[in-house]
């Protein structure tokens, strides 16, 4: 059974548990799934303490502190039984897309053939630059021969007596593309055919004879008689278990498959394909992880049949030699805890008596490992500590003293700002021409001149009727600013012009606030500023002025000019002064 009705069983207090001795959970490792590791990680917790438990896994590098878990869990010993020998070695090619063999990468001792990679790495190269002209469609020329390539290395491996192969892809839409290009291509002899007609139709008796003429069941039986298998989710599981026995009897020489072909069930081949090593995990495509890699590329080699394993890697990208020796030659992924509270947990929970979501938190096996990494995080702590009390910085207390004034000096500053961008003093002095700076979160510009303002006003014009203060407190200031040439790949636009750039000279829209510098100059523009040349003028003008007033124009008196009287403002500027 799943490991979901296990659970139900388990939270309805149903009697045939009471009589269970002994949960054998296969896979274990599914317990890292994002989606369904809590499940398995909910019926753990459930299990009462006198049963006794067998995990099978062939990925958990990190067993021992599973066994410490379930033994702490419990209260009972957990033995780990655990083996790296492989009694049918493994020989990992690489066929990258476009070129005519495979390369072997990684040897039946583990040894990492560097000149192999660089070689595949130069036919792939070479394909690329030549599918340059013929990039038609969604995936370009290169993916546009995948179907090619799957034929070419599937006819190779039958020439060459590699059979069984499982081809392994990401998707169930390309499972049933690539065994339908096989359609020129029949791996069984006369009788084999017989006995695939036989079995097929004993395991189809069971189905009504309107569900025999369903389209998955009518598609099928010509793949499987010339020795063609489809494996994935989205077949009927009367289909898919049909095909299970017959890829066990032999009558199966090439099965395309998705990767839960290869989670539970013991059907091993001579040789395994990847399709691609990338794939699609919800958010984006990424390289499959090495635990990935190992659990599907432990399906190739036959124990007391097979010498080695063929495993064939299909690259239709570069990659460097780094990704591909984590990926074949790395260690399977630990179990990390992928618990989280659900709202079907809760309300199973609120239906228990003596449980609560804090009974499974404190037992889950992400508390756990956060316990367990707690000793090791005091040691860093205390290691920064260490550093930082021998660490020794130079006129430390002149550094902390000017960094307190630094600090309360841009909070003076910001109060200061706030005080003259107020419509009522600003306002007046929006005139054209008049130079001003402006200063963003991100970018300070330098100095502009003022084209025109003009109020921001709602869409609600009967809001606006009844108070019609609201329409003052926004200003849209139009700026003359020098930014960067804009193109259309760039993600900011009107940014400040790099110094030793050309840029452009725009009219840009400002918010009034954002203006913090209020020069007591007014300039000459061009009265027609839709000309380029018209409005590059203007630069001239502001580095005459620069020139004129080497340590910057002349600003607003804000008390003797603007006339701001305000006493908390003024109280602000003899601390800016102090």
């Amino acid at each position: 059974m799943t490991t979901e009705i296990l659970r139900n069983m388990l939270y309805r207090g149903s009697e045939i548990m009471r009589e269970v001795g002994w949960v054998v959970f296969d896979e274990i490792h599914y317990m890292r799934d994002k989606e369904r590791g809590v499940v398995w990680e909910e019926t753990l917790i459930l299990l009462p303490d006198n049963v006794h438990y067998v995990f099978l896994s062939a990925t958990i590098p990190n067993a021992r502190q599973f066994a410490e878990w379930v033994c702490r869990l419990h209260s009972q010993p957990c033995h780990v039984v655990y083996t790296e020998y492989r009694p049918t070695p493994l020989q990992h090619y690489i066929f990258p897309a476009g070129g005519d063999g495979i390369h072997l990468v990684v040897d039946e001792t583990g040894q990492f053939k560097e000149d192999n990679f660089n070689t595949a790495m130069a036919v792939l190269g070479n394909a690329g630059e030549a599918s340059k002209g013929d990039q038609r469609g969604r995936k370009g020329g290169m993916r546009g021969n995948n179907n090619t390539n799957i034929f070419n290395i599937v006819k190779m491996i039958m020439e060459r007596n590699f059979a069984p192969v499982i081809i392994f892809s990401f998707s169930k839409k390309d499972c049933e593309l690539y065994a339908m290009q096989m359609a020129k291509l029949d791996f069984n002899t006369i009788e084999e055919k017989k006995l695939v007609d036989e079995v097929f139709n004993n395991a189809m008796d069971v189905l009504s004879e309107e569900d025999r003429k369903l389209p998955q069941v009518e598609n099928v039986i010509p793949l499987l008689r010339r020795g063609i298998g489809i494996h994935h989710g989205g077949l009927l599981p009367i289909l898919k278990e049909t095909i299970e026995i017959l890829f066990g009897l032999g009558l199966i020489k090439a099965l395309f498959a998705t990767e839960t072909f290869a989670m539970g069930l013991n059907m091993p081949a001579r040789t395994v394909v990847f399709t691609n090593c990338q794939k699609f995990d919800g958010k984006d495509f990424r390289f499959i992880t090495s635990g990935e890699y190992i659990q599907m590329s432990g399906r190739a080699g036959r124990r007391g049949l097979d010498d080695k394993g063929i495993v064939i890697l299909m690259i239709d990208q570069k990659v460097t030699p780094a990704v591909v020796k984590d990926m074949v030659q790395g260690k399977a992924d630990p179990i990390n805890s992928a618990f989280h509270l659900t709202y079907n947990m809760v309300l199973n929970l609120l239906r228990v008596e003596e449980i609560n979501p804090e009974y499974m938190l404190e037992r889950s096996f992400f508390q756990f490992q956060n316990q367990a990494a707690i000793p090791d995080l005091i040691d860093k702590v205390k290691a920064k500590q260490k550093e930082y009390a021998a660490l020794t910085i130079e006129h430390e207390h002149s550094i902390a003293s000017y960094c307190n004034v630094r600090s309360e000096l841009d909070l003076l500053g910001s109060q200061f700002r706030s005080f003259i961008t107020r419509p009522e003093y600003l306002k007046p002095f929006l005139q054209p021409g008049r130079l001003v700076k402006v200063k963003t979160e991100k970018y300070e510009y330098d100095w502009g001149i003022i084209v025109n303002f003009r109020h921001k006003t709602g869409k609600d014009k009967k809001t606006h009727r009844e108070n019609p203060l609201t329409a003052d407190t926004v200003i849209i200031v139009d700026i003359l600013l020098h930014v960067k040439k804009s193109h259309s790949h760039d993600a900011d636009t009107n940014v400040p012009c790099p110094p030793g750039e050309t840029g452009d000279v725009e009219v840009v829209p400002v918010l009034h606030t954002l203006i913090y510098q209020i020069s007591s100059l007014r300039v000459y523009y061009p009265k027609d500023l839709r000309p380029p040349d018209n409005r590059k003028s203007v630069l001239k003008t502001i580095s005459e002025v620069k020139k004129r007033f080497p340590e910057g124009p002349p600003l607003l008196n804000p008390i003797k000019d603007m006339k701001i009287e305000d006493n908390v403002f003024k109280e602000c500027v003899d601390r800016i002064k102090v």
